[in-house]
């Protein structure tokens, strides 16, 4: 009897691996396709179609096409924050952020999502406005702490207006992304860095301080 349920066990954790690692499977699919294809004009059985399976099997694993979505945008923050943060932990915003976007720059298909779902998301009763609308309230706040703490550690020129900066540097990331998409020559690290250098603080021998 006790090997029976042990064996149940087994097969019962067996299962939830099996069915953990398919949805896995299908939120990567969704989020190449939502990239490509934009996440309203298509219905959860044309989803389904795009990434080789069928709508009862979506439905079971997120219950609506709005629940594929939700998923696509935690495993995107849950898969990119801790990186972001330790990176910026240890280098501090104004080198750190450069390489955030060297590496946007390595996958085209998540900045055409974040670019396709901010301009789909405006309107109210879009599925992910909510979502959006929290995400680029906490990104501003994230931005304006980091500038805080760059101020502290005296990295930053006088006179700067933290809040304004935050706003500036949000529009620049969004704004060359877009730009990117539509030309991938542009090199959206080298502009956020030009940017970046324009907030350091000037060193000894660009204020004169040394002579």
């Amino acid at each position: 009897m006790a090997q029976a349920v042990r064996a149940g066990r087994t097969g019962d954790r067996a299962s939830y691996a099996n069915g953990e690692r398919r949805r896995a499977e299908i939120v990567d699919a969704a989020t190449e396709v939502f990239a490509a294809e934009g996440f309203r004009r298509l219905s959860l059985r044309q989803i389904a179609e795009e990434i080789g399976t069928n709508h009862v099997s979506l439905k079971y694993h997120f219950g609506s096409k709005d629940g594929l979505l939700e998923a696509v945008l935690a495993r995107r923050e849950e898969s990119e924050g801790p990186w972001r943060e330790q990176l910026l932990r240890e280098r501090g915003f104004l080198d750190g952020t450069v390489e955030v976007m060297r590496r946007n720059a390595t996958n085209r298909g998540l900045i055409h999502l974040d670019s396709t779902l901010q301009a789909e998301a405006t309107t109210a009763d879009h599925p992910a406005h909510e979502f959006i609308r929290r995400r680029e309230a906490l990104f501003y706040a994230s931005v304006l702490e980091q500038l805080q703490l760059e101020r502290g550690r005296g990295r930053l020129r006088d006179g700067l207006d933290l809040a304004v900066v935050a706003r500036q540097f949000i529009a620049l990331v969004e704004g060359i992304q877009t730009q990117w998409l539509y030309d991938d020559t542009i090199d959206m690290a080298e502009h956020v860095q030009a940017f970046m250098d324009y907030l350091r603080a000037p060193q000894p021998s660009e204020s004169g301080a040394d002579r």
